[in-house]
């Protein structure tokens, strides 16, 4: 309720002060008719003919406030000037009350109160993180309408006359002022303001018929057919996190943030927009800014989103289905929120093979999946030297949909490289992929190499453990990989070698396997490489060495795109295929001995 005399506006940005000092404003129309306004002369803005002089506004005597809002002290003592959520002080007039402070606390648990001006709201932490900041920005707020509190995502509006707690995406006013326009520049057209507007529940945005939004970005001075336009310096929210919070800036002086503005909450809807809960602003000249770049947002699907990579250009994008690329499996991801929103049946989903429809409703997200092998469910498997890539589609009908409907389809691929855990660094040349596929990359491959006790390669000595053995004997070396498409893809030997060190780049180094050949055919056997996932081979120890490690690299090989089978002539072997080479696995030390006494 506000009393005869009284103006009461609420303020909050950069330049108050606590006493009667005044406020900074653009214009003494800013100022309260029982305050006095001073225009200071400061020096000018180089190019700028708008910019005069500095204006401070004072409550004059007998009154007490900013300048902005002033209140007569002897009328106000009396207890009838402040409205709800404020106090009377004698000193700085109404201010807020702190109700998170008050040993009655307004929010229950897990909830987080945060004090806003004349009010608080109700923070609702994220379910992965209750612990989080109570500062944080994309925490949901949650109302209370008539002693209940509404589910996240929900305010309390009035809806038929009658306040209940709704979801503000169905029930906002058409906000469609074109001088709102990013574009509009203001200092030409006139100056609006919206401190004057008597804001009434949620408003979206238009520039015409179609829908944008607040800009992102900093927004120039006497844009937006204003002095001082407001944009938002944080990002709208997702369509998951509700109603959330959100400070506002406008440009001022050489200050993209030099008024901040009372906050204002704003939701992301389904369908690419979003809507605003808009607050007076404190002065004038100040209004919200329309931005014209996002108007292209308007055009994306439901399964799209507008995306932009300087808050300047916008372009509609896929969002991508959850996929996860594991050793065996591959799992792909819908929400259940998406599905619902474009009309799709999750129960009529199936991937290339049609009878393959299998789905698992987890977490508000339905999950399908397929074994990582070529040829289920319709999955395809390409290859070059480096990498082995499964592709498959999802297909999703609309609800009650006919069998001969259109699906809705969602192409992904997984890539894995044809390489293990200890691979080199080489290029990554993956296959080319179909444009808007969702694509991610697997596990690498796992290769281990044990030293056998004789040529049944049954029995290994302990891993990690020192290895003595008499010099002549034989080492008996095998090696496998872990690999889910055994008929397709083999492990070859390409180098094998000893070295006085740990490391196998140390000097010198003494080759018993290379370019996939035996260096000396009477000393080394190779007695499979090139035509499984496992590789073996036997060598003599040479050498007075005090002791030895052994390394050996390898590669896996596509024996399906080209001969892997090693075909060795005077040492050398002649190009099989185009495998990739990897980093040396070692084993050592190994100890040579007389004898084992």
């Amino acid at each position: 309720m506000m009393s005869s005399g009284v103006l009461m506006v609420l303020l909050f940005f950069k330049h108050v002060t606590a006493d009667n000092s005044g406020t900074v404003v653009t214009s003494c129309e800013a100022c309260h008719d029982q305050a006095t306004c001073l225009d200071s002369p400061v020096e000018r803005e180089r190019g700028d003919a708008f910019q005069t002089g500095s204006v401070t506004c004072t409550c004059q005597d007998g009154f007490v406030g900013d300048g902005i809002t002033c209140y007569d002290l002897e009328f106000c003592a009396k207890g009838s000037c402040c409205r709800q959520g404020y106090g009377w002080s004698s000193e700085l007039g109404c201010v807020d009350v702190d109700e998170c402070s008050l040993p009655d606390q307004p929010c229950s648990p897990p909830q987080v109160c945060e004090n806003t001006p004349g009010s608080f709201n109700c923070l609702v932490p994220p379910e992965d993180d209750l612990h989080s900041s109570p500062g944080s920005d994309s925490r949901s707020v949650q109302f209370q309408c008539g002693g209940r509190r509404c589910p996240v995502g929900e305010d309390c509006i009035s809806v038929g006359g009658t306040s209940l707690c709704a979801d503000p995406c169905l029930h906002y006013s058409v906000l469609n002022d074109d001088w709102r326009s990013t574009t509009n520049y203001g200092a030409a057209n006139g100056y609006h303001c919206d401190s004057s507007v008597n804001w009434q529940g949620w408003y979206r945005l238009f520039l015409g018929n179609t829908s944008v939004q607040m800009p992102e970005r900093c927004v120039e001075k006497y844009m937006c057919g204003t002095e001082i336009p407001l944009w938002l310096p944080l990002a709208h929210p997702q369509l998951s996190d509700g109603v959330v919070q959100r400070s506002v800036c406008g440009h001022y002086y050489y200050d993209c943030c030099y008024w901040r503005q009372n906050p204002i909450h704003v939701k992301a809807c389904y369908g690419n927009y979003y809507v605003y809960k808009l607050v007076p602003t404190t002065t004038c000249n100040m209004a919200y800014c329309a931005d014209v770049n996002t108007t292209v947002c308007s055009t994306c699907g439901v399964f799209d989103a507008c995306v932009s990579d300087n808050e300047t250009n916008w372009r509609c994008e896929r969002k991508a289905p959850e996929l996860v690329c594991g050793r065996s499996l591959l799992k792909v991801g819908l929400p259940n929120v998406y599905l619902e929103a474009a009309g799709l049946d999750a129960s009529s989903a199936h991937l290339a093979d049609h009878r393959c429809s299998a789905h698992e409703d987890r977490n508000g997200t339905v999950w399908y999946q397929v074994e990582r092998r070529e040829g289920r469910c319709g999955n395809t498997l390409e290859t070059n030297a480096t990498h082995a890539v499964y592709s498959n589609s999802l297909f999703v009908y609309p609800v009650d949909g006919r069998n001969d409907s259109q699906p809705f389809g969602f192409p992904f691929s997984c890539v894995y490289p044809l390489e293990t855990e200890s691979s080199l660094d080489v290029a990554i040349r993956p296959l080319p992929l179909t444009d808007h596929k969702v694509v991610r990359v697997g596990a690498k491959a796992k290769a281990s190499m044990s030293l056998y006790r004789d040529t049944n390669y049954t029995q290994p000595y302990p891993a990690g453990q020192p290895v003595t053995l008499i010099a002549g004997s034989s080492l008996y070396v095998g090696v496998s990989v872990e690999e889910s498409e055994a008929e397709r893809f083999v492990v070859v030997l390409e180098d094998c070698y000893t070295t006085e060190s740990p490391s196998p780049d140390n000097l010198p180094q003494t080759y018993m396997i290379q370019d996939r050949c035996p260096t000396n055919r009477t000393q080394v056997t190779v007695e499979e490489s090139g035509s499984s996932l496992r590789a073996s081979f036997s060598a003599l120890l040479q050498g007075d060495y005090r002791y030895i490690f052994l390394h050996c690299s390898l590669s896996l090989c596509d024996q399906r795109s080209s001969s892997c089978t090693p075909v060795c002539s005077r040492r050398r072997s002649r190009s099989v295929s185009k495998s990739i080479r990897l980093k040396p696995l070692t084993i050592g030390p190994i100890t040579l001995a007389q004898s084992l006494e």
